[in-house]
């Protein structure tokens, strides 16, 4: 079956614990009719041509998401769960982890990585706080239909994507001739005496005004697991005692693109720039400012 003829799956990254929000971003009432961001990017990806979402979640949140969800969806639309357990990992490598001691999940890496037996083809992967705007899942809906083997990215300039309220986290991209050549995680980006700065390997260095910047917002074919299991055992066998440390996805992304530099193949990760403002709660005190920008946004279309 080519990739235009499979159902495309839309995977959301629901179990983050919102430790600067103060609770779960999953569920706060941001929409101009009390949707959750969730609940936006689910209209979003049906209108797109999705048939199915797998939800990635802590077990705890299911009954409220039960409760949000119900009624929402038409029938042809399917929703289920996929529960992220720190227990669940690779084999080969469960000696090296302490388990234990762990103080949060594993990242965005393993998180997609527990919905390996939920996916059987192209995949759109998203964090469940976030709003993307209609534009980004037509783009991915596009892109996942291509009758090959690449992966994509829907990006966003960083300026869009900042907070007022404290540093934010993101994926900076390189990009040339539509491809991703690079993608390094960013911590606590912000506005400084030095313009646009942020942690790059614990060094603050400036970052340039037009960057565009991952805001989780992939699209993947299934081999997608494969490349996660590999990079995610690594990252176990260096860093599985620690209480705190994540193996994020654009890690992943970055050593897909690196194994395949020197390939024959034609195969890369294509980028796209959304046509449409991003919105996200980092802090408490960014649910009123997103409050208004969704109403803008969704009430004049």
């Amino acid at each position: 079956m080519s990739n235009s003829e499979q159902a495309l799956t839309l995977v959301i990254l629901a179990a983050g614990l919102g430790s600067r929000f103060g609770g779960d971003k999953q569920l706060a009432e941001l929409g101009p009719n009390g949707e959750t961001m969730l609940e936006l990017s689910l209209k979003s990806a049906y209108k797109a041509g999705f048939s199915k979402a797998v939800l990635i979640i802590r077990p705890e949140l299911a009954p409220m998401l039960d409760e949000a969800l119900m009624g929402k969806f038409v029938d042809n639309f399917s929703v289920e769960y996929c529960v992220q357990s720190m227990d669940d990992l690779p084999t080969t490598v469960q000696g090296f982890a302490d388990v234990a001691q762990r103080e949060k999940p594993w990242g965005t890496a393993h998180a997609l990585w527990s919905a390996r037996e939920h996916v059987q083809g192209p995949m759109a992967v998203i964090n469940a706080d976030d709003f993307y705007g209609d534009s980004a899942f037509s783009l991915l809906a596009e892109g996942l239909s291509a009758a090959n083997d690449d992966w994509m990215m829907v990006g966003y300039p960083i300026n869009l994507t900042l907070s007022e309220n404290g540093g934010v986290n993101r994926g900076l991209c390189q990009v040339v001739d539509g491809k991703l050549v690079d993608v390094a995680e960013w911590l606590e980006i912000r506005q400084d005496a030095l313009g646009l700065t942020g942690l790059l390997n614990e060094e603050r260095l400036v970052i340039a005004d037009n960057a565009v910047v991952s805001m989780t917002c992939w699209g993947f074919k299934p081999d997608i697991f494969a490349v996660i299991e590999q990079e995610f055992s690594e990252f176990i066998k260096l860093h599985g005692k620690q209480p705190k440390t994540e193996c994020y996805l654009p890690s992943v992304v970055q050593a897909r693109i690196d194994n395949n530099s020197h390939a024959t193949s034609t195969w890369g990760v294509k980028v796209s720039v959304a046509q449409e403002s991003w919105y996200g709660v980092t802090y408490p005190e960014d649910v009123e400012w997103v409050k208004v920008k969704l109403q803008q946004t969704l009430t004049t279309k």
